[in-house]
């Protein structure tokens, strides 16, 4: 668990969140910092000013939790809390390992290692653990992989990895299918490969989140 700033919070319009205020854990939406006005059992629930309230929420793999103020209310046209922005908040991982959004080609067979014929996809997240890819070639849950990449720092060459989901990819007409693949196994040449990679990925969006100077 780490305490940051609140330069990478991570808010979208819309976002599910509970708010604890007083001790009553509500149901609410993110509007910018305007939140649907609590209530329970359709009563409407009495804040003053400057009340305490907690938000929690999870985004992209990634829980937040913080507190901050009520600054005010309003009940009419529609009810909406106004929220003081939070100084710090405190987040931690939900998943294994992080992932880190990719856009590369790769190939790969499905069954054991001496399948000859191999169909071509693309690497749309990658992790220590798994990959998330986008192909045209239907796959099941379950069935067995083996993934050729070229990195920055080698080629993973026949990584043995097992579907674990396969949804319909939207408006994905060249690749219809994004997949969930699991690797069953690394040897220690690809761990390494893949550790050096992930760790220049971890770097640049470090680089990138850090504020540039006004001009």
């Amino acid at each position: 668990m780490k305490t940051v700033t609140k330069t990478g919070l991570h808010l979208s319009l819309g976002k599910k969140a509970r708010a604890t205020v007083r001790g009553e854990i509500y149901q609410v939406a993110l509007r910018g910092w305007v939140v649907d006005y609590p209530h329970f059992q359709g009563d409407i629930v009495k804040i003053a000013p400057l009340t305490g309230c907690s938000l929690s929420f999870t985004s992209n793999g990634t829980y937040f939790d913080f507190k901050t103020l009520v600054l005010y209310a309003v009940v009419h046209p529609v009810r909406l809390m106004v929220l003081e922005y939070p100084k710090s908040f405190t987040s931690y991982n939900l998943r294994k390992n992080n992932r880190h959004k990719a856009n590369f080609p790769f190939s790969f067979s499905v069954g054991d290692e001496d399948s000859e014929a191999t169909f071509n996809g693309t690497i749309r997240d990658l992790s220590l653990s798994g990959v998330l890819i986008t192909h045209s070639h239907r796959l099941t849950k379950g069935d067995e992989i083996r993934l050729s990449v070229n990195l920055s720092f080698g080629e993973l060459y026949k990584v043995k990895a097992q579907v674990r989901n396969v949804r319909k990819n939207p408006g994905g007409e060249n690749e219809p299918f994004v997949t969930g693949l699991e690797f069953s196994s690394l040897s220690p040449g690809d761990d390494k490969i893949l550790r050096e990679f992930m760790g220049t990925r971890m770097g640049e969006r470090r680089c990138d989140d850090r504020p540039r100077a006004s001009r």
